[in-house]
């Protein structure tokens, strides 16, 4: 999809905005502060003028800040100067001032940042402006996450967009800064944008869209991923295939939880899907808790089906637990096929073989694989959601409160206490394998308490899993 428009600014004087309606124009980014934070001289004009003829609008501020401070006041001034008013496409925020490149790309990323909180807090979609060279050697990992306008044109520039030069990341290109169009006297910038705002108001608000709809939403997602290999090392994260190594690195850890990076990471592809599909806040609901790294976890929060449907997270048996997931994409009898993370394309489940592949398996095989169905009437607007997650308290990444564990407890937190002791290897008197049967019995005690030990000193050995504990045991 391809969407072409223009950007502008008191530099066109009196735009014919009729003209520029009937000659074709798929949305218009106009300036609305300049320096000093004086509103441009013609975006009232040009507000108006597509407003009135329906071409849909964004705006773009051109930063001269040197400190947060003096962004978010840059932030301010165009909030004022917008009012409320309906946008469709982003507020984008444009880097380019020498003296600004000057400061280095941690002050960068702190004045850009400061300005994006402030318009996103009001309710406006946020961007950036910026071209490939400020792309390359400027903007840090946080930023080239956002939303990214890029200016990249040739030095014989004549209007018309060239093929060889399209940038391969971000959400638009300005190819042009001498195209001519009826309706504007003199050159004006050509951009064609990749992503379809115009069909909303500009302000983040709910998905609407069918369950049907929401489950194709996250496969389409897992789709895009299939052929991606981790790395051998913290870089090139975004590459499908290049710095491929064995080491765990991957572009998913880096957005969802980076403090794992270089850990196993099938669970946290599936974390990464939803995010990407449906936003951090529904993907914490969906999951019910965040992020999803443990397949044991997943199993206790959820109904475990026995057989499969389309957008469920299947969570694979393996050696007297559930050790390896993915997502669920299509189902016909007893064989159903799935996108995986941290796998091969070789039969059979493979647990860290390092790629996303699509696969299928046959059911009946399976013995000890279950289904996890997320309830994708939480993102769709047709619907009411059938469970209310709970506020994480002491557990911290779980979306239920994980009640302190001692002998004669039960429930689901003992339940998941079990869960991750078993999978970690630890047993109950006599090697005894511990039972999921949430009861805090002797032999569950006995393993929690050989747990806190291995600690060395770490936690207190009561045999009492509390908010000390469960902390030790999610953050591992």
């Amino acid at each position: 999809m391809e969407i072409k428009g223009i950007d502008v600014s008191a530099w066109q004087g009196n735009i014919d905005w009729k003209t520029v309606a009937d000659y074709g124009m798929g949305f218009a980014l106009l300036r609305i502060t300049e320096a000093g934070n004086v509103t441009d001289g013609k975006f009232e004009r040009n507000f108006a003028g597509c407003e009135q003829y329906g071409i849909p609008v964004g705006v773009y501020k051109y930063s001269y800040a040197k400190t947060t401070v003096q962004a978010q006041e840059e932030a301010e001034a165009v909030l004022k100067v917008l009012n409320g008013r309906k946008l469709q496409f982003p507020v984008f925020y444009d880097l380019e001032w020498s003296e600004q490149r000057s400061l280095g790309k941690s002050a960068i990323e702190k004045i850009a940042v400061a300005f994006l909180d402030k318009i996103q807090a009001a309710g406006y979609k946020g961007g950036i402006y910026c071209n490939v060279d400020w792309y390359n050697n400027a903007l840090t990992d946080t930023l080239k996450k956002y939303d990214l306008w890029i200016a990249r044109y040739p030095a014989n520039d004549d209007g018309w967009l060239q093929e060889r030069l399209r940038p391969d990341f971000g959400v638009g290109w300005q190819y042009s800064s001498k195209a001519t169009i009826p309706g504007i006297s003199g050159y004006v910038d050509r951009d064609v944008f990749y992503k379809d705002y115009g069909s909303d108001d500009g302000k983040e608000e709910a998905t609407g869209i069918t369950k049907d709809e929401a489950i194709q939403a996250v496969i389409g997602i897992a789709e895009e991923e299939i052929g991606y290999l981790e790395k051998r090392s913290n870089s090139q994260l975004d590459s499908k295939t290049a710095n491929a190594g064995s080491n765990n690195y991957t572009k998913y850890w880096r957005d969802t939880y980076p403090q794992y990076q270089g850990q196993p990471w099938c669970a946290d592809f599936v974390s990464w899907c939803f995010m990407k599909a449906f936003g951090l806040d529904n993907a914490k609901k969906l999951l019910k808790h965040w992020p999803y790294v443990y397949c044991p976890t997943l199993g206790s929060l959820f109904t475990k089906y026995a057989n499969p449907q389309v957008g469920d997270i299947v969570i694979f048996y393996r050696n007297g637990t559930f050790a390896h997931t993915g997502i669920v994409t299509k189902v016909s009898g007893e064989r159903f096929w799935t996108i995986e993370g941290n796998t091969s394309g070789a039969s059979g489940i493979i647990e860290n073989g390092g790629g996303v592949c699509a696969k299928s398996y046959y059911n009946s095989q399976l013995p000890g694989t279950k289904f996890c169905r997320p309830d994708y009437s939480i993102v769709a607007g047709s619907d009411t959601p059938t469970e209310k997650p709970n506020t994480p308290t002491t557990g911290g990444n779980y979306m239920f409160e994980t009640q302190t564990v001692q002998t004669g407890s039960t429930g689901l937190s003992v339940l998941l206490l079990q869960e991750i002791l078993k999978a970690r290897g630890f047993k109950g008197k006599d090697g005894k394998e511990l039972e999921l049967d949430r009861s805090a019995g002797t032999n569950t005690i006995y393993a929690l308490t050989r747990y806190q030990k291995s600690r060395n000193g770490y936690l207190e050995v009561d045999g009492i899993c509390g908010p000390a504990t469960w902390k030790d045991l999610i953050a591992l």
